[in-house]
């Protein structure tokens, strides 16, 4: 009995320790720990030119953090942190665009 007890103690002391992962503000394969890291200088997304700095689906600042997909839309280039944030914006781009405006 007191080797369960020992053991119960033990793994309830370790998982209090552990950090817990913080999430994107939405489902999305990356968490905010991500975020830390500065853009990769040799990723070849992270040198062209963007209509905003910012992903409009998660408002990442891409220009700090890096773009790992892109989409053309009316003439202007935009970049986002993830594939799943490009497939958002382009379910309703000009509601993403307005909302962006102000």
């Amino acid at each position: 009995m007191k080797k369960i007890l020992v053991v119960f103690s033990l793994a309830a002391l370790l998982s209090c320790n552990k950090e817990e992962k913080k999430r994107h503000p939405h489902d999305h394969p990356h968490s905010m720990e991500s975020e830390n890291m500065y853009k990769d200088p040799n990723n070849p997304l992270n040198k062209l030119t963007y209509a905003s700095k910012l992903d409009f689906t998660c408002n990442m600042d891409v220009s700090k953090y890096g773009v790992s997909d892109t989409v053309t839309y009316k003439g202007k280039l935009y970049g986002f942190c993830s594939t799943v944030c490009k497939d958002g914006f382009m379910k309703k781009p000009d509601e993403y665009l307005a909302k962006n405006q102000q």
